[in-house]
């Protein structure tokens, strides 16, 4: 076969002679009128509406998670009609699963190089829903539900044809796959991807996938849908229809014609609206649809969380967690083109992107020490004598905490340890639920004594991923890309704070504080606007609030505050309006601890344009308040625990009222961080 191909001979081998017959008189066909080139060159070359048309049909491709059986799964799929969506069984294994399930389009880059806004749609079992399992055809066909974040319609998004027609593929030929490889933003896998071997239920092809490709759509050069990619393997059969063995090195395919047949067949048992979904489908033609887009904040509505999952893996299945075992991806070429209603006319349909600022690199160069065997986390008992524990999530919260990979210790408490502290996520906001570090104040304070103010070091030039944990399960770079016109990459263990101990644990300390896990979107004022809730551990630290036997010792609890009713949303992401910060420590007189929630709202509707620096504001009045601890366990769903809530020194007494009529001091001065009555 290969030498066939690099001889360009590969049509000579397709053995079904009528097949190719068939095959070369419709390429011939629609090369002329669609072709722009005068002459045909060697077998890599493409007519020029190729790369228009396959935007154009990436744009029916969605990125797949679904809950069954206490199991999360990702995956790919792809609309085969305005109201139908397909993908495989053992990515939504059943109605149950294709209710918990959510679908994203447009989880992509756009051809600015940001991301694009995405759509978010539930799924409609109850409506339509017809599964064929694994070993079978392994096709999960389910009604389009409804939308749950984005401003993209129904309308907006292509669908992939299915057909039964026998010219859309002969053995040779190239073949080309839209997939989401280990939850990654939609990849292509184009050119010198050979269909190798055919049987009556499967295609089997060289292309390059991985683990979150199950549930692709696979095309030939004219973007017709040939075959649902399911297995890195063969599976359904070991045999070609020669009866030759097929090798293990090749990746196995679903043939559409064999699930148009099947559907064909399952019509006759069908009623009503179902049965009149799937002819509608069965009997489709492509239809051109306008692209929109848009780069703003949409308004506050109610998120949908994820359903409490367990990840497990499934030898030889692409379907996995979405971020796999490892970023590992092997894709000839990423291709981002603009589609319109007309190909001549997109720029005047779509308005024009507003010009991105990138995220500034500075000079200093982080380095993650990957043996994470070494790190400790945050200690309940750091502080001499007393203990803090972590955080508890509640009621539904708990069950939102994101478990670690399958293998690390004490996976489903999801506890990330890192030098000197600890992080626990959220998998449904895709943001920690808190971060917890210990921080030796006589280290501490050696961080700038001069001033007494926050130092502001050199940020890190790379941010890194936690492969402890599915990168499904966090935001990374792509959405900081995207909305770099809004936010910056927020620490919430700031780097300096748990930058104590040896040498080696300070700089291991340091550098762990530049993992996607420890970072929020935060607007580019934030860190600048928020000087009192940025430096409050130091000035407890620096105003002598702790006793001696303690050894200088606090521990502090950060995170987001997520708030349905005035929270925004950048695309799928639900943007925390405020932050909170507890610290607790044992003073002279005791056990202390005291609650900060700083917000900011005020500050969302500034952007940077243009890549040039923002200029200073007049006035920035970032919202921070020291209230109860008891307020922000009910703002956040989370428990500190009776040694902590018990030491909380805030007073209700005499105190303003400010922030939803919930007792607050707004804190306007350093001497408003701390208690009184110390």
């Amino acid at each position: 076969m290969r030498k066939l191909v690099e001889g360009k001979q590969w049509r000579q081998a397709e053995p079904d002679r009528a097949r190719m017959a068939m095959f070369n008189l419709r390429a011939a066909r629609q090369a002329m009128p669609r072709g722009a080139e005068a002459v045909q060159g060697p077998d890599d070359m493409q007519t020029s509406w190729f790369l228009p048309g396959g935007a154009t049909a990436r744009r029916a491709i969605a990125f797949v998670e679904a809950t069954a059986g206490g199991k999360w799964t990702a995956g790919t799929g792809f609309m085969i009609s305005p109201t139908l969506f397909m993908t495989n069984q053992h990515v939504i294994q059943d109605e149950a699963a294709a209710l918990s399930a959510q679908i994203t389009f447009d989880r992509e880059m756009g051809d600015d190089g940001s991301m694009r806004p995405t759509t978010v749609f539930r799924l409609a079992p109850e409506r339509f829903a017809l599964f064929s399992q694994q070993e079978e055809l392994d096709y999960a066909l389910v009604a389009l539900g409804r939308k749950v974040a984005g401003d993209g319609d129904p309308r907006d998004f292509r669908y992939c044809v299915l057909s039964d027609r026998p010219d859309k593929h002969v053995i040779g030929m190239n073949m080309n796959i839209v997939q989401h490889p280990n939850g990654l933003p939609k990849m292509i896998a184009i050119r010198n991807n050979i269909l190798q071997y055919r049987t009556e239920r499967t295609l089997l092809y060289e292309t390059d996938t991985d683990h979150g490709s199950s549930g692709a759509a696979v095309f030939n050069d004219a973007w017709e849908l040939v075959a649902l990619h399911h297995f890195g393997e063969p599976f359904l059969e070991r045999k070609d229809e020669n009866g030759n063995p097929i090798p293990t090195n090749v990746n196995e395919g679903v043939r559409i014609s064999a699930i148009y047949r099947h559907l064909s067949d399952r019509l006759a048992s069908l009623d009503g609206e179902r049965r009149d979904l799937l002819r509608a489908a069965l009997d489709l033609s492509k239809t051109a649809l306008e692209q929109t887009g848009g780069r703003r904040l949409s308004p506050p509505h109610p998120s949908a969380d994820a359903q409490e999952s367990l990840v497990i893996g499934e030898e030889g299945v692409m379907a996995s967690e979405a971020g796999g075992n490892e970023i590992k991806v092997t894709i000839p070429i990423e291709v981002s083109v603009r589609v319109g209603g007309s190909y001549a006319t997109a720029a005047s349909i779509a308005p024009a992107p507003a010009p991105q600022k990138a995220l500034t690199r500075a000079a200093e160069k982080i380095s993650i020490d990957q043996d994470y065997s070494n790190r400790d986390g945050y200690d309940p008992r750091f502080v001499h004598g007393v203990t803090f524990p972590l955080p508890t999530p509640v009621g539904k919260l708990a069950k939102q905490i994101a478990p670690l990979r399958t293998g690390e210790q004490n996976a489903e408490a999801g506890e990330l340890k890192y030098e000197h502290f600890s992080i626990k996520m959220n998998k449904a906001k895709k943001m920690a639920l808190f971060t917890a570090t210990n921080i030796d104040g006589k280290s501490f304070l050696n961080v700038d004594r001069s001033t007494g103010e926050v130092t502001n070091g050199a940020e890190g030039e790379t941010w890194y991923g936690d492969p402890r944990i599915s990168a499904s399960f966090f935001i990374d770079q792509t959405f900081y890309s995207g909305w770099s016109n809004l936010f910056d990459r927020g620490h919430l263990t700031r780097r300096v704070d748990p930058d104590w101990g040896s040498k080696d644990q300070a700089e291991r300390a340091n550098a762990d504080t530049y993992h996607f896990t420890n970072c929020t979107p935060q607007h580019f004022r934030f860190n600048e606007s928020t000087k009192f809730w940025q430096g409050a551990e130091q000035y407890v630290l620096e105003n002598g609030a702790i006793s001696e036997e303690t050894a200088n010792r606090i521990c502090v609890f950060q995170g987001p505050i997520f708030d349905d009713k005035v929270d925004l949303w950048a695309d799928a992401t639900q943007i925390p309006s405020s932050f909170f910060k507890v610290i607790a420590w044992k003073g002279k007189n005791g056990v202390k601890s005291v609650g900060l929630v700083v917000d900011q709202r005020q500050l969302l509707s500034e952007q940077r344009k243009g890549g040039i620096p923002p200029k200073p504001p007049a006035f920035v009045d970032v919202s921070q308040w020291r209230v109860a601890i008891t307020e922000i366990e009910r703002r956040t769903g989370l428990d500190f625990g009776d040694q902590v809530g018990s030491a909380d020194t805030f007073e209700t007494k005499d105190q303003p009222v400010v922030g939803e009529a919930r007792p607050a001091i707004p804190v306007k001065s350093e001497s408003d961080l701390l208690p009184r009555n110390l």
